[in-house]
């Protein structure tokens, strides 16, 4: 059977609408809403765990927003392949207008930290997809976690969107998988991704009430209570005189003890409470579940000069490009037509990211070009230069030569000619 044609496409993207409507609203959905992770009963911190009361932990603010911002601002293009083999950015394509311009409300840059932002700190994050007449997409709207449920219908997915919102009530409706992103993180059943806050909640639970403890302590001073102590036995009027006689001075006087009583204070350093260790703790623990350098959301006892830039590296090349590729991923099979995929791909450039320091830069390029796979001024557009008249011809070694199909050496031309 042949490839669907684009009008094809659009006609079984429409189809279950047109024919099935009153049995999409049938559709039954569920969807774990709970804020805690079963996990969370066997120690209470005294803190409840949410995705917004993570937030407020300002390590795991910090790596959803290195991570989020960092996608959000690489360059994304839609390439198309010809029959050569080379690649060209099509800025025309339909795909194309939307990954830069995804709707009138929100721009580029907020709507994939927003999404990136979901991605990781909920585990899913969705994008209705709006199409014209063609099929074409033409806008995407983010959507809230919390606002869909998904469903799996006679082996397909659908999404019932459900918003509190006035403003964005235009969005609500049961949606095909054809018409909604859905990028996940790791998944236990392939429909969903794993709530990143519920599965970690025993870590974040810890960190939670850590902060909340480190609170109170310094609003004390730093300080334990101390306690009164008293050779004898007070009775109830006695004892309440000196209560309202000792409260009743300011923290700047000195109140008289009577009946024998002796003032004790317990008073305990940070150290000695291990809260700058547990803080640390926390921070390496987040790290961890975000697969981010600890360096990076602020905790350096183990950074170093020489190695901060092989970290940033593998932050690139094992922490932005796993998520970056589930992105393409989604973006390719929502946004191309079936007949496209084979010579269009959508890609998020992370060559900046990777350009590593000046010297170790110098030295690539200088590589490439004497070897004769770069020209100049492919090297002068990666470092954002204008292109020059002259450098758009490969160098080639004159010192180096090639072989034919049967092994042979061939003969280098221009060594030829000036043997001549």
């Amino acid at each position: 059977m042949g490839k669907k044609t684009n009008i094809s496409r659009y006609d079984s993207i429409t189809r279950p609408f047109r024919r099935w409507g009153a049995w999409l609203r049938g559709i039954r959905v569920s969807a774990d809403s709970s804020p805690l992770s079963p996990y969370m009963n066997d120690v209470d911190f005294g803190v409840t765990v949410t995705n917004d009361s993570a937030l407020k932990l300002s390590a795991f603010f910090a790596g959803i927003r290195l991570i989020a911002e960092n996608i959000a601002s690489l360059p994304k293009s839609v390439k198309t392949v010809d029959s050569y083999g080379s690649a060209t950015s099509d800025r025309q394509h339909a795909a194309n207008k939307v990954l830069h311009h995804p709707n009138d409300y929100t721009n580029a840059m907020t709507f994939w930290m927003t999404i990136v932002s979901w991605l990781k700190g909920w585990g899913n994050a969705y994008a209705i997809i709006k199409r014209d007449y063609k099929g074409q997409p033409v806008a995407l709207h983010q959507v809230h976690p919390s606002n869909v449920q998904v469903a799996i219908s006679n082996g397909r997915k659908w999404y019932k969107v459900t918003i509190a919102e006035p403003d964005f009530k235009f969005l609500e409706g049961t949606y095909s998988d054809e018409n909604m992103l859905h990028f996940m993180e790791m998944s236990l059943n392939g429909i969903v991704g794993v709530n990143t806050v519920i599965y970690n909640a025993m870590a974040l639970g810890k960190s939670l009430a850590q902060e909340k403890f480190a609170g109170e302590f310094y609003k004390k001073g730093g300080n334990i209570k101390a306690v009164l102590e008293t050779d004898g036995n007070l009775g109830d009027d006695a004892y309440n005189k000196f209560v309202a006689h000792f409260a009743a001075a300011s923290n700047f006087e000195t109140p008289l003890l009577e009946y024998g009583i002796k003032y004790k204070q317990l008073s305990v350093n940070p150290v000695a409470a291990q809260l700058v260790q547990s803080e640390t703790m926390s921070i390496q623990d987040i790290a961890r579940m975000l697969n981010v350098p600890p360096h990076m959301i602020a905790e350096l006892s183990h950074a170093t000069f020489s190695n901060i830039e092989h970290q940033t590296i593998q932050f690139v090349q094992y922490s932005l490009r796993p998520v970056v590729r589930k992105i393409e991923i989604e973006l390719e099979n929502k946004l191309l037509f079936d007949s496209e995929r084979e010579a269009v791909s959508i890609k998020f450039s992370l060559d900046g990211l990777l350009r590593g320091d000046t010297t170790a830069r110098s030295a690539y390029y200088h590589n490439a070009i004497l070897d004769g796979y770069m020209t100049r001024n492919e090297v002068r557009s990666l470092e954002g230069l204008e292109h020059a008249p002259g450098l758009d011809d490969f160098l080639v070694p004159l010192n180096t030569a090639s072989i034919d199909e049967d092994g042979n050496i061939k003969e280098n031309t221009a060594s030829s000619a000036d043997n001549q």
